[in-house]
């Protein structure tokens, strides 16, 4: 049973040695803000991406049923870049979804880091002789 306390404290030791000095709080905040703002914008042009050849196929499928002076080529071609489009745009929503919910988790982790660098913080003032 000592084998595995000390493996949990050799754990637990190696992650809080991992976070950042509570001395460095407010700047280790304003870092993470930036990370999670860099994400944000990363996450919205990765849907305005997956948006836009979505829209396209669509817009490809319904011009192939109405093709007018385009003939039988002209349709298979529109139909086969209407599948070709949604299939890259099916790609790129499923590396969204996988990207937003990376980020989500990111998001959760930094909360519980600036969470246990405060209670560090606050430990450290009551920790000091008053004077």
């Amino acid at each position: 049973m000592s084998m595995m306390s000390q493996q949990i404290n050799n754990l637990r030791q190696g992650l809080l040695a991992a976070l950042p000095q509570p001395e460095n709080l407010a700047a280790y905040r304003e870092e993470t803000a930036a990370l999670l703002a860099k994400h944000a914008r990363a996450l919205r042009w990765d849907y305005i991406s997956a948006s836009t050849l979505m829209f396209i196929a669509v817009g490809l499928f319904w011009w192939s049923c109405f093709p007018g002076r385009l003939g039988p080529q002209g349709v298979h071609s529109f139909q086969f870049g209407a599948g070709l489009f949604y299939f890259v745009g099916a790609m790129y929503l499923l590396r969204y979804s996988i990207y937003k919910s990376q980020v989500a988790t990111l998001k959760e982790i930094k909360q519980v880091q600036l969470q246990i660098l405060e209670l560090q913080a606050s430990l450290g003032k009551a920790r000091e002789p008053q004077s």
